[in-house]
């Protein structure tokens, strides 16, 4: 079996190409780049490429990632792909290629980002990982996979573990945020209303904080037909969901609890949780944060563990109850808002 890195690479962004091709060297018989000949003053792209013998395609960026992606598939030569972008690095890879009888893989991308100034992460399954010649990409941006022939992309778990610090420096992402934005509002005004495209408009002004705007966009994604069973769903709920608490629409944000299908989700019991406890419904707020502690599944890290803990202390703090508040914050570890917490508590009156 033979695996092919296909990337496309922008230039000026040369320590983070190093650092991707430094982590898929050892696991590709194959590199294929595919750059905008555009130079860049300072730019090393061309050197580090060859560097890595990588096989580099100059072609001038068309405005359109599907396009770019499908010209990257054009020249790959390996069975398999493995579709990987600079800002990424593969933090871990156990392929046994015996147990491989799908035709396209679900691998693990760890996101690095900044809210409130505070480091966090989050997890997500995402396809990239599939055999030569029987996919393709659509969509000018935030492009999905979809088959040549037209059938239903099935998927299975990969044990390939990406880390993505794409939205690691603010700035940078805010960039991302308004050009994604324009490419993302063009594919409405060309082929009409996408629930999947108004999610994608939605997260870009969650992004740069303008929640009117971002609940406006989330609705109309779920007006035109979002439908639970897509796996993008989840997160539109969630993140509108966290959009109508921004906004103090708290009464509208119970409309979105009480979904069955996300049952095993530490992240929507946590969301769930705080909704309730806006909503001064505290018991039923504790409830929702117990179970995001026994989930299966989380994406937000601490959503299953200190930071439902912490909003449990919370909860029992408001309610007067210190010595309950006590407890939980202190389960909640090295948590910095727990440790504050407690140090409340512990001021006399």
């Amino acid at each position: 079996m033979s695996i092919a890195a296909a990337m496309i690479v922008k230039r000026g962004e040369c320590g983070d190409l190093k650092r991707c091709l430094s982590s898929v060297q050892d696991i590709v018989s194959e590199i294929v780049a595919v750059v905008d000949p555009t130079p860049v003053e300072g730019d090393t792209t061309d050197e580090i490429l060859s560097s890595f013998g990588a096989k580099e395609i100059l072609f001038p960026w068309p405005g359109d990632y599907s396009v770019a992606r499908n010209e990257s598939l054009k020249h790959v030569t390996a069975d398999w792909v493995l579709v990987i972008d600079t800002d990424e690095y593969i933090q871990s890879a156990g392929i046994d290629e015996a147990s491989m009888r799908a035709d396209a893989y679900r691998l693990i991308r760890k996101n690095e980002y900044v809210l409130e100034d505070n480091a966090m992460l989050d997890t997500e399954r995402i396809t990239r990982v599939f055999r030569n010649g029987m996919f393709r990409y659509e969509g000018r941006v935030h492009e999905q996979v979809v088959r040549c022939d037209g059938g239903a992309v099935r998927t299975e778990d990969i044990d390939i573990t990406l880390g993505h610090t794409g939205y690691v420096d603010r700035e940078r992402m805010h960039e991302k945020s308004v050009t994604y934005r324009s490419m993302l509002e063009q594919m409405i005004a060309a082929d009409g209303d996408d629930p999947y495209v108004y999610f994608q408009i939605g997260r870009t002004y969650y992004v740069e904080k303008d929640y009117e705007q971002a609940a406006k966009a989330f609705e109309k994604a779920i007006d035109s037909g979002a439908d639970t069973k897509d796996e993008y769903v989840e997160s539109l709920i969630e993140t509108y969901g966290y959009t109508l608490l921004e906004l103090g629409r708290n009464t509208d944000a119970m409309g979105i609890t009480g979904f069955e299908e996300y049952a095993d989700s530490a992240d929507y019991h946590f969301l769930c949780g705080l909704i309730y406890m806006n909503n001064a419904s505290f018991e039923i707020a504790i409830e929702e944060f117990e179970r995001a502690l026994s989930c299966s599944r989380v994406a937000v890290a601490g959503t299953d563990s200190y930071a439902a803990l912490y909003n449990i202390g919370v909860i029992y703090e408001v309610l007067g109850d210190k010595s309950r508040a006590q407890e939980y914050y202190r389960k909640a570890g090295g948590y910095a808002p727990a440790i504050e917490g407690l140090e409340r508590i512990s001021k006399p009156v």
